[in-house]
C-alpha cells in the first residue's frame, strides 16, 4: 500500500509546484513583455525519484480576465441604426444596448485607416504614422502608414498576457507594396498580435465575391453557397470561438470583428432589399428630420438640440427628378438591407455566445462606425465606384441609364453607393459626413458597451467624451493588466487615450478632456466641452476657424467665434501644440499630395508563371501606374492543349472596369472596359483560331501622355501576326 501511495504523493507535490508556477505568472511584472521565463525552481538529484520537477508553464491571464469581443462597423454613421434613433431596425444591437450602455459622445478620426490604427494601439493616428489612408503614405513621421513597434497593439499585449487573439474582417492598415504573398507581414494582423486572421486587407471589398485571406494566404475558391461576406465572417467567428473554448475553456479570448458593412459597394440579399421598398421615398430631408425627432424623444440627444440646416452643396430632395428620386431611394433601400444583414450576423454570434455560456464572462464593445456615413455617392447614387475613378461623367444626368440599372443595385452586377444626401442624413443631427474631420458628422459614432453584471444602469445613455484611443486602455483595465512600458524589447510610446471602464459604474458627462482632430487639412479640437474647427485651411489659416460650445450646442450648429475671439485664440494655440506633439505637421491637403510609395515603387517589369499566378494591384504599381492609365505591353507564352481553347491569359480589374487578354474558342481577344455604361467597352478579336501547341501573344497599349483622359492605340499579335 505504501508503494501505491507514493506516486500519488509525488503527483500532488508536482501539482503544488505547478500551482506555484501559475501564481508566479500572475504576480509577474507585466509592464515588460513578453514576461520572462521563470527560472527552474525544482531540484535535480541523481535519479528522478530523488528530484522534484518544475515544469514550464505558459503565461496565463490574470484571474477574472474576461473574454473580449470588439466589434467595429464601417461607414454606418451615428444615426443609421435603431439603437441610436435611426430608420434601420437593428434588434441585436438593441439587445446589447438594453443590457449595456450607449455612448452618444464617442469619436473617431473621420476616415478608415487612421481610425483603425487608433483603435488597435490606443494612440492618436498621426502618433502611429496614420495621418491618412494606408494606401497614401508620405515620407514624414505622421504619415508612414506603418504602425511602429513602439506602439504595440492591444492584440499583441493581450496575447503576451495569456489571451488567444483573432481578427475577423477588414484590415486597412497594410502599407502599399506589402499586400502580396511576398510580404513583409509585419503590418498584417498576424504581425500585429493576432494569432488568427480571416478577412480582407483592403479599404473595401465586393460582398458577393471578396478577395479573402486566411492568415497571409489568399483564398481563391468562392463557396458554392453564395453567402455574402458578412455571413462568412460570422460563420468563421463562431467556428473559431468554438474551437478555442474546446481546447482551452478557461483561457480568455480577444476577437476583433471588423465588418465592412455599410461601406461601399453596397450589397445585400434581394429579399432584404425588397423589405425596404418604398420606405425612403420621402427623401433625405424628411428622413433626417424624423431621425432627429426620434433621437429627442428617446433621449439620445439632449433636449433643445437644434437640427443644423442642410449644407448648400448637398441637393434638396425636392430638386431631384422623379427618375433620380427612384434611383436614390433604391440606393438607400440597399444600404438599409446591408445593415440589417450585418445585425442578423451579429445576432447569430450573440446567440452562440449565450447558448454556450461564453457571454457570461464576455465584455462586448460595439462601435457603429470607423467614421461618419459616407457622402461618396454623388447626387443620386452610383452604379459603380469605378466610373468616378475612371472619369466617367456623372450618372445622375442619364436617367435611362439609371432606370436600366435600378434592379441591379445590391446585386453582384453593381458596385455602388447611395447618394450623398443619405450620407448626410445618416449622421443626424450632426453636420456633414465622412472625411470632414472638422465636423461631428465625420467624427461622432455611436458605441455600445455591455458586460454582464458590470453596468450600473442597463439601457442608459452615457454622455461622457470618448474616442477610439480610449478602447485599448479600457480593455487593459478590464483584463486587470497594466500598460506595458516595453514590448518585445522596444520601449513603448505613450498611450493617448484613457480607460472608459469607470463610466459603466458612473458616467461623467463633464469629465475634462482634450482631443485634437485632423485629416487632409480639415481640423478640430475638443477641450472640456468646447470645439474649434477649420474646414480645410488648418495648415495655413486660409479658412477661418469656428468655435462651438458643445455643452449647449450638441449638434455643432452655432459658430461663436465672432462673439468669443479670446476663447478661439486660446484653443487654436492648444490645437497647434497638440498637432506638434502628435506629428501632424506637415499638413497635407487632399488625398494624394506628396505620395511616397514603397521602396520598390517605379517597377516597370512584372513576370508571372503558370495558372492563377498574380499579385494585388497597388496604388504605386499596376492599378494607378503604367498598367492602367498609361502605356503598357504584354508578352505571353501559352500552350494550347486542344482546339478551341478558352481562358484568361492576363487581366487587371473586374466586371466593372479593367482589361483582359483571353482566348475565346482559340481566338485571341483583348478587351478594355472603362465602365459598364454603353460605349465604354472596347474589344479587339482575331478572326482565326490559334493552332494546337505553343503560341506567343502580345499586346501593345500606347497612350500619348498620362492621366485619366485621352485615347490609346492598341495592337494585338499572335505568333507575330
Amino acid at each position: 500500500m505504501k508503494r501505491s501511495c507514493r506516486p500519488f504523493a509525488r503527483v500532488a507535490a508536482a501539482s503544488l509546484a505547478l500551482l506555484a508556477s501559475a501564481a508566479t505568472t500572475a504576480q509577474a511584472d507585466r509592464t515588460i513583455l513578453p514576461i520572462p521565463e521563470r527560472p527552474f525552481a525544482g531540484t535535480i538529484g541523481p535519479t528522478v525519484a530523488q528530484s522534484v520537477p518544475d515544469a514550464p508553464r505558459p503565461v496565463t491571464a490574470p484571474a477574472g480576465a474576461p473574454n473580449i469581443f470588439l466589434f467595429m462597423a464601417d461607414d454606418v454613421g451615428f444615426a443609421m441604426s435603431s439603437s441610436f434613433g435611426g430608420p434601420v431596425p437593428t434588434p441585436n444591437m438593441d439587445r446589447l444596448a438594453a443590457s449595456g450602455q450607449r455612448y452618444n459622445r464617442f469619436h473617431t478620426t473621420g476616415i478608415c485607416s487612421p481610425s483603425r490604427a487608433s483603435l488597435l494601439t490606443g494612440r492618436n493616428h498621426h502618433n502611429v504614422g496614420f495621418g491618412h489612408l494606408a494606401d497614401l503614405p508620405m515620407g514624414f513621421p505622421g504619415y508612414t502608414a506603418r504602425i511602429p513597434r513602439s506602439a504595440a497593439t492591444i492584440a499583441e499585449v493581450l496575447k503576451l498576457n495569456g489571451y488567444n487573439t483573432a481578427m475577423i474582417g477588414k484590415h486597412h492598415n497594410v502599407p502599399p507594396g506589402e499586400q502580396s504573398i511576398a510580404g513583409p507581414f509585419d503590418h498584417w494582423p498576424v504581425g500585429l498580435g493576432f494569432e488568427y486572421f480571416y478577412g480582407v486587407v483592403n479599404g473595401e471589398s465586393d460582398q458577393w465575391k471578396p478577395v479573402l485571406y486566411r492568415g497571409t494566404y489568399p483564398i481563391l475558391e468562392q463557396p458554392k453557397s453564395g453567402d455574402l461576406f458578412e455571413k462568412r465572417l460570422a460563420d468563421d467567428t463562431i467556428s473559431w470561438v468554438r474551437d478555442q473554448k474546446a481546447a482551452a475553456p478557461d483561457k480568455p479570448f480577444f476577437v476583433y470583428y471588423s465588418t465592412m458593412s455599410a461601406h461601399a459597394p453596397h450589397h445585400a440579399p434581394p429579399e432584404l432589399v425588397a423589405s425596404f421598398r418604398g420606405k425612403f421615398d420621402q427623401g433625405w430631408d424628411k428622413v433626417r428630420r424624423d431621425i432627429w425627432q426620434r433621437q429627442l424623444a428617446k433621449g439620445m440627444i439632449p433636449k433643445g438640440t437644434d437640427l443644423p440646416p442642410r449644407p448648400e452643396a448637398i441637393a434638396a430632395w425636392s430638386t431631384l427628378t422623379p427618375g433620380q428620386k427612384a434611383f436614390a431611394a433604391r440606393g438607400m433601400e440597399v444600404a438599409a438591407a446591408m445593415l440589417v444583414y450585418q445585425d442578423e450576423q451579429l445576432g447569430r454570434i450573440l446567440d452562440e455566445f449565450e447558448r454556450t455560456g461564453v457571454a457570461d464572462n464576455t465584455l462586448f464593445v460595439v462601435i457603429q462606425g470607423d467614421n461618419g456615413a459616407s457622402g461618396d455617392g454623388d447626387l443620386a447614387g452610383i452604379v459603380s465606384e469605378m466610373h468616378a475613378i475612371n472619369g466617367v461623367p456623372g450618372e445622375e444626368d442619364d436617367e435611362p441609364w439609371m432606370a436600366s440599372n435600378l434592379d441591379k443595385l445590391g446585386t453582384d452586377q453593381a458596385y455602388g453607393s447611395y447618394a450623398e444626401g443619405w450620407g448626410w442624413a445618416m449622421n443626424a443631427p450632426f453636420r456633414w459626413y465622412k472625411q470632414h474631420a472638422s465636423m461631428l458628422g465625420a467624427l461622432r459614432d455611436g458605441m455600445i458597451v455591455s458586460w454582464k453584471g458590470r453596468v450600473a444602469e442597463p439601457g442608459a445613455i452615457c454622455a461622457q467624451f470618448g474616442h477610439l484611443v480610449d478602447i485599448a486602455p479600457t480593455l487593459l483595465e478590464a483584463a486587470h493588466l497594466p500598460t506595458p512600458t516595453s514590448v518585445n524589447g522596444v520601449a513603448q510610446k505613450r498611450i493617448d487615450g484613457e480607460s472608459l471602464l469607470s463610466s459603466l459604474a458612473a458616467c461623467e458627462a463633464d469629465h475634462p478632456r482634450t482631443q485634437y482632430f485632423e485629416l487632409g487639412g480639415e481640423a478640430a479640437l475638443y477641450h472640456d466641452g468646447w470645439l474649434i474647427s477649420n474646414q480645410g485651411g488648418a495648415g495655413n489659416d486660409s479658412r477661418p476657424w469656428e468655435l462651438y460650445d458643445l455643452r449647449e450646442d450638441f449638434a455643432q450648429k452655432t459658430d461663436l467665434a465672432p462673439r468669443n475671439p479670446a476663447k478661439l485664440e486660446e484653443l487654436r494655440a492648444l490645437w497647434h501644440s497638440e498637432a506638434e506633439r502628435n506629428q501632424v505637421f506637415p499638413i497635407r491637403s487632399g488625398l494624394a499630395q506628396a505620395f511616397v510609395g514603397p521602396s520598390g515603387a517605379g517597377r516597370k517589369f512584372y513576370e508571372f508563371w503558370g495558372n492563377n499566378s498574380g499579385i494585388p494591384a497597388h496604388p504605386d504599381g499596376l492599378l494607378l501606374g503604367k498598367g492602367f492609365r498609361g502605356s503598357f505591353t504584354i508578352d505571353a507564352e501559352v500552350e494550347l492543349a486542344g482546339d478551341e481553347a478558352d481562358g484568361v491569359v492576363a487581366a487587371l480589374g473586374s466586371h466593372f472596369a479593367g482589361w483582359s487578354l483571353y482566348l475565346d474558342q482559340g481566338r485571341p481577344v483583348f478587351e478594355y472596359v472603362r465602365s459598364t455604361r454603353p460605349g465604354d467597352r472596347t474589344q479587339i478579336a482575331a478572326t482565326a483560331e490559334l493552332p494546337k501547341g505553343e503560341a506567343r501573344l502580345g499586346v501593345r497599349f500606347i497612350k500619348p501622355g498620362d492621366g485619366w483622359k485621352g485615347s490609346a492605340q492598341v495592337s494585338v499579335t499572335a505568333n507575330g501576326q
